[in-house]
């Protein structure tokens, strides 16, 4: 399109058309996105420049303010050796290395990692899991949302069931890495994980980043898509039922194939208002 027919097209939009369109924006209500790994032995996330915790250095037992470098703080842990239950496996050590432990008849019922800065995405590997493991996402005093790991116990596939060092060991229960996405108006500085039951909470490998998933940057959208939380509420969701949202699922980078989903319409709305906010400079400086 010639420059001259673009200048003219963006001086149809107008100031409040644009604050409208952030004003609607704004409003949405945040939401976490959960998905967990496409591979059933994937014990890491696969999402860059995160930052990952595990509990190899810590001494088995209770642990009191452990501090995640450059990331937060535990106000307490359980850790424990592996077991049928939980600790990830890794190069080093086959049979499994050290976990984080809720109940289970222990006296740390559950944990709370306070982050250094507010963030828009966490990952664990869940191991074990039964209906009674939940998390909790604030920022500040609000509760962002609510996850029971029940809502993962029908969608995941037998493949998932039983340790992967050995899917006979505990083949009753799901052993997956879990990923929490905050969408662009989301974000928490506090997770507590419990257990509401008798059972326990296992869990490894502690995936934080600060900035949200994008589209643009990040490509796909990791795992498949298992839930949406919003407060308490949860909504079971598919990749059909996601299509054409933000939260679009593809196996390649969204935005670098023919035929790609379109960006998402928060950016597209940013796009435009930087454009027309460049267009009125540039003309009032004309004039």
């Amino acid at each position: 399109m010639p420059a001259q027919q673009r200048r003219a097209n963006m001086k149809k939009l107008t100031p409040i058309f644009t604050c409208t369109l952030f004003a609607a924006a704004l409003s949405a209500e945040a939401a976490v996105v959960i998905t967990f790994a496409e591979d059933p032995n994937s014990l890491n996330s696969s999402l860059s420049g995160t930052d990952v915790f595990d509990f190899n250095k810590l001494k088995e037992g209770t642990n009191k303010k452990v501090d995640w470098t450059g990331v937060g703080t535990f106000d307490q842990l359980f850790i424990k050796s592996a077991d049928a239950y939980g600790g990830a496996m890794d190069k080093s050590n086959p049979k499994g290395t050290q976990y984080s432990l809720q109940g289970a008849g222990t006296k740390v019922l559950s944990s709370t990692l306070s982050l250094k800065e507010a963030s828009s995405y966490f990952g664990m590997w869940w191991s074990a899991g039964d209906s009674q493991n939940v998390l909790d996402f604030y920022l500040g005093d609000k509760l962002v949302s609510q996850f029971t790991t029940a809502s993962l116990m029908e969608p995941l596939p037998e493949a998932y069931d039983g340790n992967p060092k050995d899917r006979t060991i505990n083949a009753s229960e799901p052993y997956a890495f879990i990923n929490f996405f905050g969408d662009e108006f989301t974000s928490w500085d506090r997770i507590v994980l419990k257990n509401t039951g008798s059972s326990g909470f296992e869990s490894d490998n502690y995936t934080s980043r600060v900035e949200a998933w994008d589209p643009l940057v990040d490509g796909a959208l990791p795992g498949v898509p298992v839930a949406i939380v919003s407060g308490k509420e949860t909504k079971q969701v598919t990749v059909e039922s996601l299509e054409g949202t933000r939260w679009n699922i593809g196996k390649t980078s969204v935005g670098n194939v023919p035929g790609a989903p379109a960006p998402p319409w928060l950016l597209l709305i940013a796009f435009a208002a930087v454009t027309y906010a460049r267009m009125s400079k540039s003309q009032n400086q004309i004039a």
